[in-house]
């Protein structure tokens, strides 16, 4: 019989187990918003075509896609940094990036299905609907994961 006062015993989990599944979600987000990032600032209206179903992109849309171009070259460049700081000591990270990833791709999936259900049709809607689906359940995943380290 345990006393209220005293502390459960929870297997403790593996810090490296951790650190590898958001260290591995950092690589793959800054893999998918670089490539997206490239993408949109070399050729907007390609990528507006095959993402958002666009026939015909004006210029100044091509010059707002650019703009969105250099912030997923950010986020990208973000994670990247952010993998890079996750082999340093326990909590010397200089920026929790997960849980703003849960952010984006929430929104994203929340975007991307809004579109599907008016009946936008894109090449590349149901894939880019589904690889922000997997990447927020993976954020929400590391989540937990760091929830459970610090119990």
């Amino acid at each position: 019989m345990t006393s209220v006062t005293s502390p459960q015993e929870t297997p403790r989990q593996d810090p490296r187990r951790r650190v590898r599944a958001i260290g591995d979600l950092l690589i793959a987000t800054s893999i998918v918003q670089t490539a997206l990032g490239v993408a949109l600032l070399v050729a907007p209206s390609w990528t507006a075509q095959l993402l958002a179903g666009v026939d015909a992109v004006n210029p100044e849309t091509a010059a707002v896609l650019r703009v969105a171009g250099g912030f997923s070259l950010l986020i990208g460049a973000w994670c990247l940094l952010g993998r890079l700081s996750e082999t340093g000591i326990p909590r010397s990270r200089p920026l929790d990036l997960v849980p703003g990833l849960v952010v984006y791709n929430g929104c994203a999936v929340a975007v991307i299905a809004s579109a599907l259900l008016r009946g936008v049709e894109a090449p590349l809607l149901w894939p880019a609907w589904t690889l922000h689906s997997v990447l927020l359940v993976w954020s929400v995943a590391c989540l937990a994961l760091e929830q459970d380290a610090r119990q």
